[in-house]
């Protein structure tokens, strides 16, 4: 792919983590979300299918590509602990660590963001 389809493809994952992060805070404001638009694992939802394939295919090797890996995995980890406030009734706790996830998400954009630089900076061409 070129540099400038990189880009583009980089973009789109960092849209669909977006839209992951939307879904989980519709359910903290009550709302009913189907699971398959707020997956737990996160390997299971759009951004991470797309960084372990595509993305890991193309960037594992990058530093801060790792970084992602973290993040994004420390995201799911925390949703998890909504998941389950949300089960036990706990709105008020969900919410709490609503605060605390959307924070961790802010910083996975822009580590996102990071990467994307970093791919526009790169003097190769092709990936």
């Amino acid at each position: 792919m070129t540099k400038h389809e990189a880009v583009h493809i980089v973009r789109q994952a960092k849209s669909s983590h977006i839209r992951w992060r939307a879904y989980v805070q519709a359910m903290l404001a009550g709302m009913v979300v189907e699971t398959e638009l707020a997956p737990l694992h996160h390997k299971e939802c759009d951004f991470g299918q797309w960084f372990y394939r595509e993305g890991f295919a193309s960037f594992g090797h990058w530093p801060l590509f790792q970084d992602v890996e973290y993040t994004h995995e420390l995201l799911h980890a925390i949703f998890l602990l909504i998941h389950q406030a949300l089960h036990d009734g706990d709105l008020n706790r969900a919410r709490i660590i609503g605060e605390q996830m959307v924070g961790i998400s802010y910083s996975l954009v822009e580590t996102i963001d990071l990467l994307q630089e970093e791919i526009q900076s790169a003097e190769q061409e092709a990936f």
